[in-house]
C-alpha cells in the first residue's frame, strides 16, 4: 500500500490555475463563453451585427418562438452582450458597448475574417 502523500501541484502549475478560477479575466471569459458556445445565442449575437432588432424580428431571423429567443436575450443582457430600449409596447435589442460585448465582436470579426481568407 501506498502511503506516501501526492506532491503538490509545480507553482506555475498552481498559477495557471488559479488564473483559469480567479483571475481578472476569469468573469469575463466565462461571460464570453456563455454568449458564444450556445448555438442560439450566438445566432442572436451574430444576426444583430450593427443592428437594433426587435425581439420578434430576432425571433423571425433565427427560426426560434418567442418566448426562447426572449430568455436568450435575457442571459445576453445579464453578461452584458446586449442590451434593450423600450419604445412603447417595442423592446429593441443591440449589441452593447461593454468589454464582453467588444469581445463577442473581435471574435466574430476574426471568425468573418477565417471564412474569407478560406473561401
Amino acid at each position: 500500500m501506498n502511503t506516501e502523500r501526492p506532491r503538490p501541484p509545480a507553482p506555475h502549475v498552481r498559477r495557471a490555475r488559479e488564473r483559469l478560477e480567479h483571475g481578472p479575466e476569469a468573469l469575463h471569459l466565462r461571460a464570453v463563453e456563455e454568449a458564444l458556445c450556445d448555438p442560439t445565442r450566438l445566432r442572436i449575437v451574430q444576426a444583430l451585427g450593427d443592428e437594433e432588432l426587435t425581439v420578434g424580428a430576432l425571433a423571425g431571423v433565427i427560426g426560434r418562438k418567442l418566448p426562447a429567443t426572449s430568455q436568450h436575450l435575457r442571459v445576453l443582457r445579464e453578461l452584458g452582450v446586449v442590451t434593450r430600449r423600450r419604445r412603447g409596447n417595442t423592446v429593441y435589442y443591440r449589441l452593447a458597448e461593454g468589454p464582453a460585448a467588444a469581445t463577442v465582436r473581435a471574435v466574430l470579426r476574426t471568425v468573418t475574417e477565417l471564412a474569407e481568407r478560406s473561401a
